[in-house]
């Protein structure tokens, strides 16, 4: 493995674990009567004003885009960042935590196989068995490996919604990294996500609230950093480098992460199924960066 590819491995599974911790903030501004829609907004909207700054101050010659490439921007900002975080929390209010990650995390079969069309990658025998792996390993991490759930069809019908959008913001970002910096993506991504949030929610609600708790605005802050500066600026750099297909696997370490940090920091507990989802989505992890000559090609895309 080369060393780009080692610093594409590690910056992935740096952006699945920082992702991981976004049900702390969930869980911390929930407290402070700030919902889901709103922080996802707060969010993308503090991170354009701090990566805007940055860029305008140092680097603003990585503000300039082609006029033509602003579609492209919206479609990662609104229909993939935004639309998968607005069908995430539908999927969460029809379900549960549990059934929506698992159904999240089946975006890396969609990458896997959108990939080898759009930017014609190799499906090899062992990237399919890591995908399947990590899909598996998010269901007994996820907790309905447990028990028998039953929900409205509408709840699946969004989980996959959102898993589509999160897969596609891989497949989006990839053709815009070609072109583009990975903080000139990160920050009109976020920029065209914000635009059209603002729309869905009452800015006033939430200024009140911070005006009334201004550890609220901290709490803000910090997830915007923690949850979507860092990870998504991670996870783009890791686009750089190595195949969406793989990327996308890697960051399959969220729930796995999510999971110890449920237990660490909230005192949940882990049941058996947890222990060996968490064992198995490390493993894919191994099995897909580990080289096997043998491993030939199920599927190439030819020219």
């Amino acid at each position: 493995m080369s060393t780009k590819e080692k610093r594409a491995v590690i910056l992935a599974a740096l952006s699945g674990c920082m992702w991981a911790s976004v049900g702390l903030f969930v869980h911390k501004l929930g407290a402070y009567g700030v919902g889901s829609v709103p922080m996802t907004v707060a969010r993308y909207l503090i991170a354009v004003v701090l990566v805007g700054s940055f860029l305008g101050i140092g680097k603003r010659e990585l503000l300039k885009i082609r006029p033509r490439d602003i579609l492209w921007f919206c479609v990662t900002g609104i229909l993939c960042l935004l639309f998968f975080n607005i069908c995430y929390g539908i999927t969460i209010e029809k379900s549960s935590m549990p059934v929506a990650a698992v159904l999240l995390y089946t975006s890396p079969a969609i990458v896997t196989i959108a990939s080898a069309f759009i930017f014609k990658e190799r499906i090899t025998f062992r990237k399919v068995a890591a995908v399947l792996m990590a899909v598996t390993g998010c269901a007994f991490v996820s907790g309905i490996m447990g028990g028998s759930l039953a929900y409205p069809p509408q709840a699946y019908l969004w989980g996959m919604a959102a898993a589509v959008g999160y897969a596609f913001y891989s497949i989006v970002a990839g053709i815009l990294l070609k072109r583009y910096h990975a903080v000139t993506v990160l920050f009109y991504s976020f920029l065209t996500a914000v635009l059209a949030g603002l729309t869905l929610i009452d800015p006033g609600e939430l200024t009140t609230i911070i005006r009334a708790n201004p550890s609220a605005g901290m709490w803000l802050v910090a997830a915007s950093f923690v949850c979507n500066i860092c990870p998504y600026l991670c996870y783009n750099l890791a686009l750089e480098d190595m195949e969406a297909s793989r990327v996308s696997v890697i960051s399959s370490i969220e729930p796995a992460i999510a999971s110890l940090l449920g237990v660490v920091v909230m005192k949940e507990q882990m049941d058996v199924f947890g222990v060996i989802g968490v064992g198995i989505i490390f493993a894919a992890i191994v099995v897909l960066n580990r080289r096997v000559s043998c491993a030939g090609p199920l599927y190439e895309k030819t020219e």
